[in-house]
């Protein structure tokens, strides 16, 4: 009974021993990765995850950037819930993002099907509207405020053909947003229209050919097999473009520089503003959190909403 209890014993310890061994390996494998993603990590922390922290502690302080910090609580919440300016930048953010996302999505996955379709040069379509994209912002802006000049720009120059009168696009409150609205996605569109295009790429071709069997044509295939087999696609270049335009600054600084009357400022505008011009770091923490919390939080009702099962 003994020898037998010993015989079946004996494997144990050799089971027991393969497995460390394989831990081990998964171990120094891991180990290897992460030291090979170690100098990229290393930056990620150094410049997203240490900046985050030390904004979220000068929320809850009142100082400058150099000096004695004086320790609030939760008073610079309080203020910025109170600030009217804030307010307003907080809602003409909202604005930029709803008029500029779902435009950008949509006109981007038109173009993509488009250039799909193409049976010769899709490259050279992909690179031309990619084009706008590494054109520096500065550069970009000048070009577009001399498209939106009142006086001499193109665009009112074909508006005044079709007896529209002159529009100050940047100097009335009513254009300013949608002026700037429609050079982000002159600039943008083209990201996402690289993506959309890489994941059409993607869909087996298979699919169409069952669908014109069963008799679907144009605009059926599209809504009935492009459009849900790119959700994951499109969940992504959603939620890229409401963390571009939630974070929109550069626009706004070289064309309009808030005006008129606050009426194109953006929560990461005003940020600017009170952190390196009026040296207000403990309210522009809080702005910055504040825009923070809201940029995660849609992200993750995006993530969730564009999640699927669907694979192919």
């Amino acid at each position: 009974m003994s020898v037998s209890s010993t015989a079946q014993a004996a494997p144990r310890p050799a089971s027991d021993a393969a497995a460390r061994r394989r831990t081990m390996r998964k171990v120094r494998e891991s180990a290897f990765w992460y030291l090979l993603l170690s100098p990229s990590l290393l930056v990620i922390f150094g410049f997203s995850i240490v900046p985050m922290l030390w904004s979220i502690y000068f929320s809850f302080n009142r100082g400058g950037m150099l000096g004695k910090h004086t320790f609030v609580g939760l008073d610079n919440y309080v203020r910025a819930s109170q600030h009217p300016i804030f307010r307003q930048t907080l809602l003409n953010t909202f604005q930029y993002a709803v008029l500029t996302v779902p435009t950008v999505i949509v006109l981007a996955l038109i173009v993509a099907i488009i250039i799909f379709q193409l049976p010769k040069m899709q490259g050279f379509f992909r690179g031309t509207v990619y084009f706008p994209l590494i054109t520096p912002v500065v550069i970009a802006a000048n070009i577009w405020a001399y498209i939106v000049n009142r006086d001499f720009g193109p665009l009112n120059h074909i508006l005044s053909a079709f007896g529209i009168p002159r529009i100050d696009w940047l100097g009335d409150p009513t254009w300013a947003i949608p002026a700037i609205v429609m050079m982000e996605i002159w600039r943008g569109f083209g990201f996402y229209v690289i993506i959309l295009f890489a994941a059409l790429q993607s869909i087996p071709r298979e699919m169409y050919e069952a669908a014109r069997i069963d008799g679907a044509r144009g605009l059926r295939i599209i809504w009935s097999i492009t459009v849900p087999l790119l959700r994951p696609a499109l969940g992504f270049c959603f939620i890229m473009a409401t963390i571009f335009n939630f974070q929109l600054f550069d626009a706004v600084y070289v064309l309009t520089k808030g005006g008129p009357a606050w009426k194109t400022a953006t929560v990461s505008w005003y940020v600017y503003q009170q952190a390196f011009q009026s040296d207000n770091v403990g309210f522009a923490s809080t702005m910055g959190v504040v825009l923070l919390v809201i940029i995660m939080t849609l992200s993750l009702v995006q993530l969730r909403f564009f999640r699927s099962d669907i694979e192919y």
